[in-house]
């Protein structure tokens, strides 16, 4: 045979071998890499054909052996680019050549990498559901962690609190919810090769309306929080925040109403065991100053988690760094920054009506506390301004930003940047 000549196999067409480091060499220097790739594998590939092609690839013919001693010394040097994936790519080619050229045939193919989110893990339904419902509830909660050494005491920023949830849902929710008759019948309808997490998360992450699990969540979540309001003393939330004080006799009878209406706490005996369980392990991390205590009202957001979809949430938060970095950013020209100011607001004002219950306000508060280079008070508090006309119908409209954001905590000072719309979104001021 001329070991001078190739056949492709594919094209059928003869190659010489003369011009494989000619075709390396003539592409130029600001090829694409997609180009430069296929260009060296369809050259390697074509020199290890004519490897096997001998009666012993070890020993090739001097013309072969020139080719294939060139060709590594190009892959060596192709080796020095800082693009990793370049770098490794080269390397796998240059050590399936090399194989060749020692042992005489191709290296066994590795086997694909498995993706970690397919890899199974268990063997029984129960454990699989259990650990991945857990994991999927703790990357809710994870998504509004701030920057550890954050002061705020808000619960819903602390990476303790998801800690102690999960441990509460895995002691006090997931016994009720595996022997629930759906999940039951779910059990029957999965595989054993698909106890795996993207299994699990794609189910999770259904629509509502096709969400059992999802269902199943809210109706425990509806249940604890009916058992706790029945049992627990009530708590004045307004309490927790300071507020404008205003005159009257009705104003003092009304909170005196308030104060002896607040019912006494029932034994664990005599209310809902898995409920008082539940809510025992959130307010432990209370008792150990790691997050300000959980309340009642707060299963407004433990019912939704479900309803927080990842990409929802990502998109919205670098929509808002975005919008952020326009209007505050600042060297640009004043004429160009003109047209864009205000786009924050908007992004804001639209997030609370029309992302699910509660997460348009929790992702303010996120941003407040993690693009602090950006998102100054006074943006925080015009946002809280536009809210209502009152503190009451701020309250009512954004509950959990009006609790963990109190405009008296940053003196004024900082130009607000939404001035001039705060009237027009909130109204007249009520003092």
């Amino acid at each position: 045979m001329n070991s001078d000549i190739i056949t492709d196999s594919d094209r059928g067409t003869p190659t010489d071998l003369q011009n494989i480091l000619v075709n390396i060499a003539s592409i130029g220097q600001n090829a694409d890499r997609d180009t430069l790739i296929f260009t060296i594998d369809q050259s390697i590939e074509a020199i290890i054909v004519a490897l096997l092609a001998e009666e012993d690839p070890t020993s090739p013919a001097p013309e072969l052996t020139k080719t294939a001693a060139s060709t590594m010394e190009f892959l060596e040097a192709c080796a020095e680019t800082d693009d990793e994936e370049f770098r490794a790519h080269i390397a796998n080619r240059a050590r399936e050549l090399l194989a060749v050229l020692t042992s005489g045939k191709r290296p066994e193919a590795e086997p694909e990498p498995v993706d970690p989110s397919r890899e199974v893990r268990h063997d029984v339904f129960e454990e699989a559901f259990a650990d991945y419902f857990c994991d999927y509830i703790y990357s809710r909660l994870h998504e509004f962690h701030a920057d550890q050494g954050d002061p705020s005491p808000a619960f819903i920023l602390k990476p303790a609190f998801a800690d102690r949830f999960v441990k509460a849902v895995r002691e006090f929710v997931l016994p009720g919810m595996i022997t629930n008759r759906r999940i039951r019948n779910m059990s029957d309808s999965v595989a054993q090769k698909n106890f795996h997490q993207a299994h699990f998360f794609k189910e999770f992450n259904k629509p509502e309306e096709e969400n059992v699990v999802r269902l199943i969540w809210g109706g425990i979540m509806e249940d604890f929080r009916s058992a706790l309001q029945d049992s627990e003393p009530v708590v004045d939330e307004k309490k927790t925040k300071p507020e404008k004080k205003k005159s009257g006799l009705l104003s003092g009878l009304k909170k005196k109403k308030e104060k002896s209406a607040t019912k006494s706490a029932k034994t664990v005996a005599g209310s809902n065991e898995k409920a008082d369980g539940f809510w025992k392990i959130l307010q432990e991390g209370t008792k150990a100053g790691e997050y300000d205590a959980p309340l009642v009202e707060d299963f407004a957001i433990f019912a939704v988690l479900m309803d927080y979809y990842q990409e929802v949430i990502d998109e919205n938060k670098d929509a808002i760094r975005q919008l952020l970095e326009q209007e505050t950013g600042g060297e640009d020209d004043e004429m160009e920054r003109e047209g864009r100011e205000g786009g924050t607001r908007d992004w804001f004002y639209k997030m609370v009506p029309n992302l699910p219950p509660h997460l348009g306000e929790l992702l303010v508060l996120w941003c407040f506390h993690n693009y602090k280079e950006l998102f100054k008070p006074s943006i925080a508090k015009s946002f809280l301004a536009g809210q209502g006309t009152s503190d009451d119908a701020r309250q009512r409209a954004v509950p959990f930003f009006f609790r963990w954001f109190n405009p008296e905590d940053y003196p004024d000072g900082d130009d607000n940047p939404f001035a001039d719309e705060v009237k027009v979104i909130g109204g007249e001021d009520e003092d």
